[in-house]
């Protein structure tokens, strides 16, 4: 790769790569959509989503289409790949999917294997290597899904375990506010009294907030 940086955004560079591909597209008579917008983001299943996506025109307020590659991909090859791949559902109607159609375009300008997952094959992943030298580094970084700095934390609240004074089995687990408010009579037989539970010490978390999140 060249160390020059000829594009500041990834946009710009997916943008500069469709133009590269263009004439390739319309060499093999496909005329490749003017309006495409490009990101490199989360495709709408989030963190399992598809590598790619390809929004139609109807679902854009100024009719453009929208190609999303999933940013946890980074090497400039296999992302221009994801790029063709795209490229074919933008020359077809939403209908089409990865059927005939789209098999008979996607084999023709060098995508192979199921077409769901269709890849450069070894002569478009060669014209591929050529583009991404010629466009430069590609200004983006593998976003890594497995860790956020601002996920939300567990809360770390500690249940308890209630059980029955009299040893009848019966059991049940609580989070300590409960468990100070008061525990319950035991449901096999009331002649056996109230559970029995050791209650932690008033500096410790009394579960008030309830996030969902609970540590067994």
């Amino acid at each position: 790769m060249k160390n020059d940086n000829k594009y500041t955004s990834r946009e710009a560079w997916l943008q500069a790569a469709t133009n590269s591909l263009r004439p390739y597209f319309e060499k093999l008579s496909y005329r490749l959509p003017e309006k495409i917008r490009f990101a490199i983001a989360f495709t709408s299943g989030g963190k399992k989503g598809l590598a790619g996506e390809c929004w139609r025109p109807e679902s854009s307020a100024d009719g453009h289409y929208e190609i999303i590659i999933k940013a946890d991909r980074d090497d400039p090859v296999d992302i221009l790949g994801i790029l063709v791949h795209e490229l074919v559902h933008a020359l077809l109607p939403l209908s089409a999917k990865h059927g005939k159609k789209f098999k008979a375009i996607a084999g023709r300008v060098g995508l192979e294997g199921k077409m769901r997952e269709a890849a450069p094959g070894p002569v478009l992943h060669e014209r591929l290597s050529s583009i991404a030298e010629n466009l430069g580094p590609l200004p983006h970084a593998r976003l890594d899904f497995a860790t956020r700095s601002d996920a939300p934390k567990k809360s770390g609240v500690r249940m308890l375990k209630a059980e029955c004074s009299a040893a009848c089995g019966y059991t049940i687990r609580l989070i300590p506010k409960w468990a100070k408010v008061g525990l319950p009579v035991c449901p096999v037989d009331p002649k056996h009294g109230r559970l029995r539970c050791i209650l932690p010490d008033d500096s410790d978390d009394d579960g008030d907030e309830d996030t969902g999140h609970v540590r067994a």
